[in-house]
């Protein structure tokens, strides 16, 4: 700072001495003009003319020089208003951007608020008192959510087998519980098996698996989907059709799955395949809710 200071404090000398010489030169030319006058007076009215002239263009010579000077120092005054304008915008410009995304990050936790009211909506009463909200502090490599992790255990009172949820519908399974992280696995993993009905007919039940030998089932996979089969290939089924869990298990009754996007039978095995489109985005989940298994014992 003090070299700063040292270098501007000399500026301002050889400004000093600029205007100093400055004025020297003029009140000599003005001598050196006078005297010129005193010589030419003696001579014709010509004469005396031309020396007038002769002061008239110096000293027009001389205010431009020091109009020069005095804008000079206007440019650098209005360049550093401007420049303080400029900082003062800037940082108006950094305060609207910071609210901005503290208000983008306030609608999005209200949204997710909504949206994981909705998940109580597809259980009983009994499951809502314990009900756990939390999120996915990490997961699988790949594009796909087949297996992750949530930011409650034990201490928040989830539970092995407890079920996962958000929104959209039945996301997966807890199977391994720590004191404040659990590990689960989604529907898409192969390790996971959910028995459901159809909304329709709550007679027609099957199980969601994706260890099946159905043809094109890399395919299926790739876009997602999830696969399974009817306990019985008489089962009225098709396309568009709704799937909820049917209650057998440690899934509680009614949580959507999804839609039926095929239908295959396999005649020779007598079974009747379905892939179906999920409800849940298992390219994107962040909040979700955590609920009790079912009682089976």
């Amino acid at each position: 700072m003090a070299l700063r200071f040292d270098k501007n404090k000399n500026e301002k000398k050889r400004i000093n001495v600029k205007v100093i010489a400055t004025g020297v030169v003029a009140i000599t030319l003005i001598g050196i003009v006078g005297i010129s006058i005193g010589k030419f007076s003696s001579g014709s009215p010509v004469n005396l003319g031309v020396a007038s002239d002769a002061i008239t263009s110096v000293g027009k010579g001389i205010n431009d020089g020091f109009s020069f000077i005095k804008n000079g120092f206007k440019d650098i005054s209005n360049f550093k208003e401007n420049s303080k304008k400029v900082k003062n915008l800037e940082a108006e410009n950094e305060k609207l951007k910071k609210n901005m995304i503290a208000l983008n990050a306030k609608l999005d936790k209200t949204e997710s608020l909504e949206e994981l009211k909705k998940t109580l909506n597809f259980v009983e009463e009994k499951y809502k008192a314990t009900s756990i909200s939390t999120s996915v502090v990490s997961k699988n490599d790949g594009n796909w959510y087949e297996s992750f992790v949530i930011g409650a255990g034990k201490n928040s009172g989830v539970k092995k087998e407890s079920i996962v949820m958000n929104g959209s519908g039945l996301v997966g399974v807890v199977y391994e519980v720590s004191n404040n992280y659990s590990k689960a696995i989604s529907l898409l993993d192969s390790k996971a098996s959910v028995s459901f009905k159809l909304a329709k007919d709550a007679n027609a039940k099957g199980t969601i698996t994706q260890n099946t030998t159905l043809d094109n089932k890399d395919s299926y996979n790739s876009k997602g989907y999830l696969q399974g089969y009817m306990f019985d290939s008489s089962y009225n089924v098709i396309q568009g059709d709704i799937i909820t869990t049917s209650g057998l298990g440690f899934f509680p009754e009614g949580i959507p799955i999804g839609e039926v996007e095929k239908v295959v039978d396999d005649k020779d095995k007598s079974l009747k395949y379905v892939v179906v489109k999920p409800y849940v985005d298992f390219k994107n989940i962040d909040d979700v809710v955590v609920i009790e298994p079912r009682n089976i014992g």
